[in-house]
């Protein structure tokens, strides 16, 4: 039987589902190119991972607070230290001011007031008798109670016998001699007592005068131009 030609080549049939292949799977590898570019990772796959910042990432990006040394920190000042009062700077004595006198004989301290506050303290020396009431003259007490200065008198060239065998001594009462009136104490059965300086500073401290109350000059210089007439001075043991 005589066969005839259809015009469809089995060849060319061939060769167009061949080509159709190469173009399915060309279009499938490029849709799966663009969902991997889009962040997606098939059926049921997550999304895009967004990090999420917990509390040790935040603290980790918190910068720590500045440690000092151990020699900032001595340097630094304490607190409490900030708030602390410093004490006043020494005020200059005002000549004409109504000062007065309290003269300590166990501390063996002065001590020139203005009322209540005290504004020096000196070193002085009472006394060889030591604690107690003056009685007589020649029982070298220093007398105790309030007494005022009845005489400020210049004692630069005065001389005075210790009857230690040294014979008179020069300067012995220093540049200054603040008489006290005692009068209503000794009846007048004695006197003498007074605040002056000394020509032996190392006494300054001790029991040592025949009664009177001892300064240093230097110090006694200072009392002098503050000192005035009737200047109350209490003396106690």
């Amino acid at each position: 039987m005589e066969k005839y030609w259809t015009g469809k080549s089995p060849k060319n049939h061939k060769h167009r589902g061949l080509l159709l292949g190469v173009c399915s799977l060309v279009f499938l590898g490029v849709l799966l190119t663009g969902c991997f570019a889009l962040g997606y990772h098939g059926v049921g796959a997550p999304g895009p991972t967004v990090p999420v910042k917990d509390e040790a990432s935040k603290d980790a990006q918190t910068p720590p607070e500045k440690q000092q040394s151990p020699v900032e920190s001595l340097q630094q000042p304490r607190e409490e230290e900030k708030n602390e009062v410093q004490p006043a700077a020494e005020q200059p004595l005002e000549p004409g001011k109504k000062y007065s006198v309290l003269v300590d004989k166990s501390d063996h301290k002065l001590y020139l007031k203005d009322g209540d506050a005290v504004v020096r303290t000196w070193g002085c020396a009472v006394g060889k008798g030591g604690l107690g009431q003056k009685e007589r003259r020649g029982d070298n007490m220093t007398p105790t109670g309030t007494f005022s200065v009845d005489e400020i008198d210049d004692a630069s060239d005065w001389a005075h016998d210790f009857g230690d065998g040294n014979g008179e001594v020069q300067g012995a009462y220093g540049p200054w001699f603040l008489s006290l009136d005692t009068e209503a104490l000794s009846g007048g059965s004695w006197d003498g007592i007074g605040i002056h300086g000394t020509h032996d500073p190392a006494s300054i401290g001790t029991d040592a005068s025949e009664g009177c109350v001892r300064l240093d000059n230097t110090n006694l210089q200072q009392l002098k131009q503050v000192a005035y007439i009737g200047m109350p001075v209490t003396i106690q043991d």
